[in-house]
C-alpha cells in the first residue's frame, strides 16, 4: 500500500491532543517498511510535536500554494495513485473514488455547541459531515465517540467505524519518592496541591474547579498546569477567590509535568466533555489518583481506578476528594489507575490503526 498522510494539522494548533495523536502515528508508522508520503510538512514549525519529526524519512509533498488557513477546509487537491490509502490528519479527504479515504473522528464538540462560534462551529459541522459521508474507514478515539457519530449521523455504516483508542505517552511514570527528583518549576513538592492540567475554557469548567478550592481547606493549593494564556480577569478571579493558594506554570515539558502528577494529592479534572482525555491517562500512569466527571469518554478511559462524579459541580467533587484523604483508599486508587492505564500504549493504537488501512483496503480492492 502507498500511504499518504496530511500533516495540515499541526497548523492548526501549536500543541495539543490532536496534534500528539498525529506526531505519534507519524514517529511509528514509517518503522512498518511502507511507501509512506507527507503532505503539507512544515520545517520550522511552531508546533511542538512536528517540531521533533525528522522529514528526511518520508517523502513531502507540496500540496498546493493555498494559504493553509484555507486549504485546511478544502478536500485534498493533490491526486493519488490508484489504491492509494489517504488518511487526513484533521477531517480531510479526497474527493477521489479509487482511493481510500480514513478518517480520524476525535469528539463531536462543535455539533454540541462546545467550542467556537458561528460561522467557524459551522464549517467544522460541513466539513466533518462530508468527511464521514465519504471515507470509507472511520476511526473513532473512543466508544463514547462512536456512539455520537452513530447520534448525530445516523445514517452512517457502523460496519466502517472502528474504535481506536489512544496510548498514553511513556512520559508519565511513578517516580521513587525516596529521592527528591529534579523539577524546574518554583514549586514545593511538599505543599498539599490539586493539579488542573489543560485547557479552561467553556465545558473544561476550571470555574467550577476554582469553587472547589474555595471551599477546601487553606492548607490544599491550586497548580494549573499548561492551557491558554491566563488573562487578567482571570488572574484576577485567583486572587479574589484564592489569595496566596495557587501556583500557574502555562509551559510544563514532560519531565516537569511528570513530577507535578506523582506529587499532587490529585489531578482534579472537571471536564463535562471529553472525546478521550489525555490528563486523566497521564495522571494514572504517573501514580496520580484522578478525580474526574462519570461523562462521555471519562469512565471508558479512567473505568473504576478514579473518583468520577455524576454531577459537574463542586459539591460532587469535594465529596470524591475527601475520600483521598483516607490513605488506603488513596493508594488502592493508584496501584487500579496504574493498571488501568496500561490498557493505553501507542503501540497498540498505532498497530490497530495499520490493521484497520489494511482491513478497509482489502475491503475496497480486493472484492
Amino acid at each position: 500500500m502507498q500511504i499518504f498522510l496530511d500533516n495540515i494539522v499541526f497548523t492548526i494548533q501549536k500543541a495539543g491532543g490532536v496534534s500528539a495523536y498525529w506526531y505519534e502515528l507519524l514517529s511509528r508508522i514509517c518503522n512498518n517498511n511502507w511507501s509512506i508520503s507527507i503532505l503539507n510538512a512544515q520545517p520550522g514549525s511552531e508546533n511542538i510535536f512536528e517540531q521533533k519529526i525528522d522529514y528526511s524519512k518520508f517523502q513531502c509533498i507540496c500540496e498546493s500554494r493555498i494559504p493553509k488557513r484555507y486549504l485546511r477546509y478544502l478536500p485534498l487537491r493533490y491526486k493519488l495513485p490508484f489504491a492509494a490509502v489517504f488518511h487526513g490528519g484533521y477531517l480531510r479527504i479526497s474527493p477521489q473514488k479509487n482511493i481510500l479515504n480514513i478518517l480520524t473522528v476525535h469528539d463531536f464538540a462543535h455539533e454540541r455547541k462546545l467550542v467556537t462560534a458561528f460561522p467557524r462551529s459551522l464549517v467544522n459541522t460541513i466539513q466533518k459531515a462530508y468527511g464521514i459521508r465519504r471515507a470509507d474507514g472511520i476511526i473513532c478515539i473512543s466508544e463514547s465517540t462512536r456512539k455520537e457519530l452513530l447520534q448525530f449521523y445516523p445514517a452512517t455504516d457502523p460496519a466502517k467505524l472502528q474504535v481506536i483508542h489512544h496510548g498514553i505517552s511513556n512520559d508519565f511514570y511513578p517516580l521513587d519518592k525516596d529521592k527528591l527528583p529534579h523539577c524546574s518549576l518554583p514549586l514545593h513538592l511538599e505543599e498539599k496541591y490539586i493539579l488542573y492540567v489543560g485547557a479552561r475554557k467553556k465545558y473544561k469548567n476550571f470555574s467550577v474547579a476554582l469553587e472547589v478550592m474555595k471551599q477546601l481547606p487553606a492548607k490544599y493549593t491550586l497548580v494549573a498546569a499548561g492551557g491558554e494564556p491566563w488573562s487578567e480577569k482571570e488572574i484576577n478571579n485567583l486572587n479574589n477567590n484564592i489569595p496566596g493558594r495557587y501556583h500557574i506554570f502555562p509551559i510544563v515539558g514532560a519531565a516537569d509535568l511528570n513530577v507535578l502528577y506523582n506529587y499532587a494529592f490529585c489531578l482534579l479534572y472537571t471536564s463535562a466533555y471529553e472525546g478521550f482525555g489525555f490528563p486523566p491517562g497521564e495522571a494514572m500512569k504517573a501514580g496520580c489518583p484522578v478525580v474526574a466527571t462519570n461523562l462521555t469518554a471519562m469512565p471508558e478511559i479512567v473505568g473504576k481506578a478514579g473518583l468520577l462524579a455524576n454531577q459537574a459541580d463542586a459539591a460532587s467533587f469535594l465529596e470524591k476528594i475527601s475520600l483521598l484523604e483516607n490513605d488506603s483508599c488513596k493508594q488502592l486508587l493508584i496501584m487500579k489507575g496504574i493498571q488501568q492505564a496500561k490498557l493505553f500504549t501507542w503501540e497498540k493504537s498505532i498497530q490497530e490503526t495499520i490493521g484497520f488501512y489494511q482491513k478497509c483496503w482489502n475491503n475496497k480492492f480486493l472484492k
